[in-house]
């Protein structure tokens, strides 16, 4: 349909200007205008479709850039993926997908994957091959562990495991240097990797709900976290890498163990807007020594 209106909107109007007073030249460069506004056009309305079946995806599988199957009972997704070469955003959210095909990971374009809730019981050991993949939503799966080539995910801004059966995190997923949101609430984690603090782009670290009882020294080199959340944890004690996180708005250290006493440094992070504890903790001054008098301490 869009095709046929292109054409016939290309041909009327080198039709009109045939017929107007232009020389040659003139008519040449005015119909390479519309030429190229024409396929700019389709291209872009190309991009912008969501194909809602591989079936129909697998049809022109080089022309596809989204594809959208939610809430389906997708339990597999076809080895010709691979042919989807351009394919940039592929959502498949509320399934029931349990593995993931090795070939998914060849997709040289893919930037967005969602897979949240889901079945999944492991993914793709070449998952690292996703090159070109910014945001990777995992949330609400099966997972017990994570394969070792995540940390090759050079692109990945944001990445949600909550909600899994994890227990730990490989070390190499510090190499995540363009990382910027992190979501792993809601597992069995007893512990951080050592070298986490090298992930120094991160801006959002949710790590409530786990069983961490202490935090590597490391988290004192992210100058950039703006919203970190470990609530309802067994910390032994209260993480002075915290008062480090100089550009801190949220943080929430409600449940976290018998911590008693918050530290005086928590009071020379200027930027910080709301601070989460809960009734066995208290603050050591008078919250009007925060450098934010608009600050909220919410006890829950």
């Amino acid at each position: 349909m869009l095709i046929g209106v292109l054409v016939y909107t290309y041909v009327f109007l080198t039709f009109t200007i045939h017929h107007q007073e232009f020389n040659n030249n003139a008519i040449m460069k005015i119909n390479l205008v519309i030429l190229f506004s024409l396929i700019a056009t389709l291209s872009f309305a190309q991009k912008n479709k969501i194909y809602k079946s591989f079936e129909e995806a697998l049809r022109n599988p080089t022309q596809v850039y989204q594809i959208k199957i939610a809430f389906k009972n997708l339990d597999s997704i076809p080895a010709d993926i691979c042919k989807l070469v351009n394919l940039e955003k592929l959502e498949l959210n509320n399934n029931d997908l349990k593995i993931l095909p090795p070939e998914l990971c060849s997709l040289p374009n893919l930037k967005v994957l969602n897979l949240f809730r889901n079945k999944l019981i492991s993914l793709p050991e070449n998952i690292g091959d996703l090159k070109k993949l910014e945001k990777c939503i995992l949330s609400s799966n099966k997972l017990k562990q994570l394969p070792t080539s995540i940390g090759e995910l050079k692109n990945l801004n944001e990445l949600s495991i909550k909600d899994n059966l994890l227990k730990s995190l490989p070390n190499e997923i510090c190499n995540l240097r363009k990382l910027e949101q992190f979501y792993l609430s809601y597992n069995d984690i007893k512990s951080l990797p050592d070298s986490i603090g090298n992930i120094v782009t991160l801006q959002y670290l949710y790590v409530g709900n786990n069983d961490l009882q202490t935090l590597p020294f490391s988290l004192s080199k992210l100058l950039n976290m703006k919203y970190f959340y470990l609530g309802r944890n067994e910390l032994i004690e209260f993480p002075s890498a915290i008062c480090s996180m100089v550009n801190l708005k949220e943080l929430d250290v409600a449940y976290c163990g018998s911590m008693g006493f918050l530290p005086q440094c928590l009071k020379n992070i200027n930027l910080l807007d709301i601070l989460i504890i809960d009734s066995g903790q208290s603050l050591p001054f008078p919250k009007s020594l925060f450098h934010n008098p608009s600050l909220k301490v919410i006890e829950q």
